[in-house]
């Protein structure tokens, strides 16, 4: 008797699992392991609620008029769909409307544009000339070797007397190994921040480690902190580009030149779906550690100058670079 007991309670519990799953898998197993969870069959429609549920209770922008009518919008093509070909395009409008121009979903052509693109992506580089090394930082996507690419420039700036950081063009990606790669530079402590209605959340570099942006990473070299650093940027550096540049904000020994940026500083996570779909989501602006706030704006260099390089090695040579 009390076997038959304890084997039903089993049998309630596993269903009740399994309930669990298959309601609230897709949505949040996207916001606990960045990638949704289905149960079962995958239908246009469970795709579609839990892409609309996770842009209505993430968003930055989520309780705005826009979004409340691209999502009424969203539900009435979720409850016609045939195909999930027929949500891309009502999902986007929305996705956009609740986090901002910074926010899309991927579609599963997209996704494989993306990952081809990996082979052919900018790696960094390193050149040094008239005792300025110049550190090329490009874009890096989250699926390339991240660690190759932050361990390249750690070992470029650990030994270098003046360093000119060169953005332009860094249309972002994963910030882990850009600040990963350029910790050796910067001071121990809170970098940036990301802030949201939650709360703030720091960019933290302790050592040559780095966490709470990107890809969390270390780096084998030396710390080099006290050298004169200059920052370059242009309408090309977006996103964690532009991230990179305000971890640079504030230092005494750090200047930035070029054009303003393109205005996406924002920070965005990233659910991914079985179809090889993902959600990019807006869920907060970037702080710099002076606590100012920045978001869908262009961020101004402290000089604003056509030849960004000339005035960053002129700068650096009035401060002991030759």
């Amino acid at each position: 008797m009390i076997k038959k007991i304890l084997l039903s309670l089993f049998v309630v519990i596993i269903g009740a699992v399994l309930a669990a799953v298959y309601f609230l898998g897709p949505t949040m197993g996207a916001m606990f392991t960045g990638k949704a969870i289905f149960l079962g069959h995958d239908s246009p429609q469970r795709y579609g609620n839990a892409v609309l549920t996770l842009a209505e209770t993430q968003g930055i922008y989520a309780d705005s008029e826009e979004f409340a009518r691209a999502k009424v919008e969203a539900q009435a093509a979720i409850e016609s769909a045939d195909s999930r070909d027929e949500l891309y395009e009502p999902l986007k409008k929305a996705v956009k409307a609740a986090g901002g121009k910074h926010s899309n979903l991927v579609t599963p052509d997209q996704s494989a544009e993306v990952d081809e693109s990996i082979e052919t992506a900018e790696q960094p580089s390193i050149d040094s000339q008239g005792g300025i090394v110049t550190v090329k930082v490009p874009g890096v996507n989250r699926n390339a070797d991240v660690q190759g690419y932050a361990d390249t420039i750690a070992a470029g700036v650990e030994d270098a007397t003046c360093v000119a950081v060169d953005l332009r063009g860094n249309g972002g990606g994963d910030m882990g190994p850009m600040l990963a790669g350029l910790s050796p530079l910067l001071p121990d402590g809170d970098a940036l921040f990301f802030h949201s209605a939650m709360g703030d959340t720091p960019v933290t570099v302790d050592g040559t480690s780095t966490t709470g942006g990107g890809t969390a990473l270390s780096v084998d070299a030396k710390k080099n902190t006290n050298i004169p650093i200059a920052v370059l940027v242009d309408e090309g550096t977006a996103s964690s580009g532009e991230a990179t540049m305000l971890a640079f904000k504030g230092l005494e020994n750090a200047v930035s030149f070029g054009q303003p940026t393109a205005g996406y500083a924002s920070a965005n996570t990233v659910y991914d779906f079985p179809d090889d779909s993902y959600l990019m989501l807006t869920i907060a602006q970037d702080m710099d550690r002076n606590g100012d706030i920045y978001g869908d704006e262009p961020v101004e260099p402290d000089h604003i100058v056509d030849d960004a390089m000339g005035s960053a090695q002129a700068w650096l040579s009035e401060h002991g670079c030759r």
